[in-house]
């Protein structure tokens, strides 16, 4: 028995998504997808397209086996640590294979050398990323720019140049695809990776390439239209995944850019109320971020927030991150206790009709306990629980009790869907 993990999103599920599906179960002759998949928070820290529950659904129609939701709280972090949390989760379900993952290269050979030598940095890299960071780069800008000085001492890149080592480095598929690389290594892993090339638009294109375009593409369209039947994208979506999303957009069970807008809102209000010292206890956060971050969230409309608080050492993705982090009372010290171990359980979200022997086996073989029933393992969420489990899964539940609150029709923002959602079957 062949049992593969995608790590995903799906925000929202279009065809190069199925393309990925389809070729992954061809490719390592799989019995069993199991789907690791964000919950209603992106890892670029903003709220998904449509909900959790709804993504899943969208991907157990288009031939998932079992989708399991990634903790919030690894979920919203930088890429080498979602990366490193979801492939631990992979390791603790005691169950899988194969993972495959999507790449602008393609090339498993140059993504594993690369990712050998970020793991393994040498005495001229560590120099040179000291040196850019020194400068005031941005850490993945002048980790690239070391690894370009320094890849003439690694043997691995013998046969790759500079200009292949650069374009590698330079498209996001391709660096997550890295960090679970590292994650296999770290952990020493005996975990089959595959990488399949990505087919169609670029991950940022707003373009379409035949039947295939980007997610941001489709969101953009949905969120500039506001009516579904207005956006041309039909044909991009696998018709059962279409259904849902179509099925969401007409009941504003999503979250579009007046939502996006209400989350900044709620943030800089949060912020306005913060001190320095307050700040500094987020990961990330040193003096100076934090003097910014007060200083433009007390003089800034919240149009400009994000433009005027990027600088050339803080990425958008990361002050998103950051904010959401200080939004959710994420400080370093939590996040300590729940990094320490890793995950500590694995949650089930949904299972297709018929596969109920999947989650049988998982059950029995899972080195965590699986929960399918947030309330038989967690009466009430606390941001305050000293347990590791329960913790995770208060952020989980608070996170989606955020969640409700952006969506476009606010009939929908009752709280507490993770406690009286069913898991799925479809």
């Amino acid at each position: 028995m062949q049992i593969t993990a995608l790590i995903t999103e799906y925000n929202p599920f279009h065809n190069g998504h199925l393309y990925h599906l389809e070729q992954s179960r061809k490719l390592t002759s799989a019995d069993y997808i199991i789907v690791i998949m964000s919950g209603n928070f992106t890892q670029r820290a903003e709220p998904a397209l449509l909900n959790k529950w709804a993504r899943a659904s969208q991907a157990l129609k288009c031939g998932a086996d079992l989708v399991l939701e990634l903790p919030f709280v690894y979920n919203i972090r930088s890429a080498e640590y979602f990366a490193y949390f979801a492939v631990q989760s992979i390791q603790k379900s005691q169950l899988i294979d194969n993972i495959v993952f999507g790449s602008e290269s393609g090339d498993l050979k140059l993504l594993q050398a690369v990712a050998e030598a970020f793991n393994n940095e040498n005495k001229h890299f560590k120099n040179n990323l000291s040196s850019y960071l020194n400068q005031g780069l941005n850490y993945p800008l002048a980790r690239e720019k070391a690894l370009l000085a320094s890849y003439h001492k690694y043997k691995q890149f013998k046969n790759f140049s500079a200009t292949e080592i650069k374009n590698v480095l330079n498209s996001p598929n391709n660096i997550l695809a890295i960090e679970y690389l590292k994650a296999i290594d770290r952990l020493n892993l005996n975990l089959r990776p595959f990488t399949i090339k990505r087919v169609g638009s670029s991950y940022h294109s707003q373009k379409t390439a035949g039947e295939f375009a980007s997610a941001s593409l489709l969101r953009e369209k949905i969120f500039n239209q506001n009516q579904l039947d207005k956006t041309n994208i039909k044909e991009l979506v696998p018709k059962s995944a279409y259904q849902i999303l179509e099925q969401e957009i007409k009941q504003g069970r999503y979250v579009g850019n007046s939502g996006k807008k209400s989350l900044l809102i709620k943030q800089l209000d949060l912020i306005r109320r913060q001190t320095i010292a307050e700040l500094t206890a987020y990961p990330e956060i040193n003096t100076d971020l934090a003097s910014r971050l007060l200083k433009t969230a007390l003089y800034t409309k919240n149009d400009n927030f994000m433009q005027n608080l990027k600088a050339k050492n803080y990425t958008e993705t990361r002050l998103k991150r950051n904010l959401l982090q200080i939004y959710f009372e994420l400080n370093e010290a939590k996040l300590s206790l729940l990094d320490k171990n890793g995950p500590s359980y694995l949650r089930v979200i949904g299972i297709k009709q018929g596969q109920e022997k999947l989650l049988k086996k998982l059950t029995q073989q899972a080195s965590l306990p699986i929960i399918t029933n947030p309330a038989a393992f967690l009466r009430e969420p606390s941001y305050h629980n000293r347990d590791p489990l329960q913790l995770a899964l208060s952020y989980d539940i608070l996170a989606s009790d955020l969640y409700c609150l952006l969506y476009q029709n606010h009939s929908w923002q009752q709280a507490r869907k993770d406690y009286h959602q069913p898991l799925l079957k479809v």
